[in-house]
């Protein structure tokens, strides 16, 4: 999906809260944030501060109890689980620590999968996922499955699959968590040059301050609320 948008992705006053009889659980507490095309945003926090239940809500995954998610420039309030499902599909991209492959296919077909979801012939969708494993390096490894990889090699067959719909934005979360520390700074300039060659955008939450050092900008996430005010230079 080419973006016309300034922002990729927007948040506004998003607020998330559960309730468990008189007992209230304050998640995020009135988030705004924006990305811009092309920006990658990195976002650092203590365990339990709301990084993924931010991500899950940017990746309207989840529903915020108050606020609204923009995913390049529509809104989102208010739409049904079919066509969240659909954004989802078209827009956005997803990478997660553990990687998340079907094992029974192949990672051609790993990569082919959210555009067969969307119904693409097979023919076209296989040839679209080939172009972008060869872009992440796996061009000799597109008929190999999941269980005959390397967890670098899982982690870019993932990063493939994000990328093969062409997203405004790439949701990631810790993916660099369950790698040793060669393949992860691998992985990390795998992500930058893909940021730059792609012009996707991508919010990142990690632990790693290597990783977060890549960003354009790196967001301070405390007790649900996110401190915009350390910025990176590029």
């Amino acid at each position: 999906m080419i973006n016309k948008n300034k922002y990729a992705l927007q948040a506004r006053s998003i607020v998330k809260y559960y309730e468990d009889g008189n007992t209230r659980l304050d998640i995020l507490k009135g988030i705004d944030l924006e990305v811009a095309s092309g920006e990658m945003v990195a976002i650092i926090g203590a365990s339990g501060s709301g990084k993924s239940t931010l991500l899950h809500t940017l990746g309207l995954l989840d529903v915020p109890t108050s606020g609204e998610v923009f995913i390049n420039g529509a809104p989102t309030a208010g739409l049904s689980e079919k066509q969240r499902s659909r954004i989802r599909n078209e827009s956005l991209g997803f990478v997660y620590q553990f990687h998340h492959l079907l094992p029974e296919f192949t990672a051609l077909d790993n990569v082919a999968m959210p555009l067969i979801v969307r119904r693409m012939p097979r023919k076209q969708a296989r040839a679209m996922a080939e172009e972008v494993l060869a872009k992440v390096g796996l061009a000799d490894r597109t008929t190999h499955k999941p269980g005959q990889l390397s967890g670098g090699e899982r982690q870019r067959v993932a990063l493939a699959r994000a990328l093969v719909s062409n997203p405004v934005c790439v949701l990631a979360d810790e993916p660099t968590g369950n790698l040793d520390r060669e393949t992860a700074e691998n992985m990390f300039s795998l992500l930058k040059s893909v940021n730059r060659e792609f012009n996707t955008a991508f919010v990142i939450v990690t632990h790693d301050p290597k990783l977060a050092d890549l960003a354009d900008r790196q967001l301070v996430m405390e007790k649900g609320l996110l401190d915009s005010k350390t910025d990176i230079p590029v």
